[in-house]
């Protein structure tokens, strides 16, 4: 069953505006689109099996990556864990066989595509204990991104789109930093900066998408969309934010090598919003 909320009639004039954009948007996000496949980029031969299957377990001694890029990679995975909720808030408007319903799944598919990158390096080059990083994981889904009542009443079609420009303005600035910082780490197993990078660049090319959306919902009604888009700006988490309790360590690490600093995502989100002379 398609959960759709009611909604108001400026609600029902910008989806209107955005299901007439969509097609031309749509065509172009997946024409400028790179379908990579994770599992090229995997060193398959570093892993070997755990004790369960009559290998080892991990221990602290299997790490050999920079300890930015072990714990860059955990605070960057458990945000695309959060991939479900994500979900559920651009999903509520629209039936799934709409033309958004596909322009969303699609978008899933990427963000699902990297996390699914991100834990089998993880998981075959040892870079992090797997299974503290498995009940974070379960911790993060469970909990969810945004997961309260008001959210699936309040987040309106606005709300949605600013929502995503800037989380993926964030998150394309995050693992190219990381990427950047990787490449001239000592021990960083083979392929993991260009997955990074391949992660970043779907990314911008996600927010890029999604920024296409914010002269038509302006045209609709100027006042309201830049009051939502600004109000959105200010609730945009940072990166490993909202995901599981006890990542003060990881955040401190990556922060210290300039990933994901508070300073870098105010810089990254005053500058979209320098475009339409709005500041924080």
């Amino acid at each position: 069953m398609v959960l759709l909320v009611s909604v108001t009639p400026i609600e029902d004039e910008l989806i209107i505006a955005v299901d007439k954009a969509l097609p031309e948007i749509r065509d172009e996000y997946l024409a400028a689109g790179d379908a990579w496949k994770p599992h090229d980029l995997v060193p398959w031969d570093d892993g070997r099996n755990y004790a369960f299957l009559g290998g080892e377990d991990f221990t602290e001694a299997d790490i050999t990556v920079d300890p930015v890029v072990g714990h860059g990679l955990v605070l960057g995975l458990l945000t695309k864990d959060h991939l479900p909720s994500l979900h559920r808030l651009m999903a509520q408007h629209h039936p799934i066989e709409s033309d958004w319903g596909r322009m969303v799944g699609h978008w899933t598919a990427e963000e699902n595509r990297h996390a699914i990158a991100l834990r089998d390096h993880v998981v075959v080059s040892r870079t992090f204990d797997v299974e503290k990083l498995e009940l974070w994981r379960l911790e993060a889904v469970t909990r969810g991104y945004k997961q309260y009542e008001a959210s699936i009443i309040d987040y309106g079609i606005v709300d949605q789109i600013a929502m995503l420009v800037f989380h993926e303005a964030l998150s394309a600035d995050y693992f190219s930093r990381l990427a950047d910082y990787a490449d001239k780490a000592a021990g960083t197993p083979t392929g993991l900066v260009e997955t990074l990078r391949k992660i970043a660049f779907d990314d911008d090319l996600q927010k890029r998408t999604w920024l296409e959306f914010f002269p038509v919902l302006l045209d609709v009604n100027e006042e309201n969309a830049k009051a939502i888009i600004l109000e959105q700006a200010r609730k945009v988490t940072p990166i490993g934010a909202e995901t599981a309790a006890g990542l003060e360590e990881s955040e401190r690490i990556v922060h210290a090598a300039g990933i994901g600093t508070p300073e870098g995502d105010r810089a990254v989100i005053e500058g979209i919003l320098a475009k339409w002379d709005l500041t924080l």
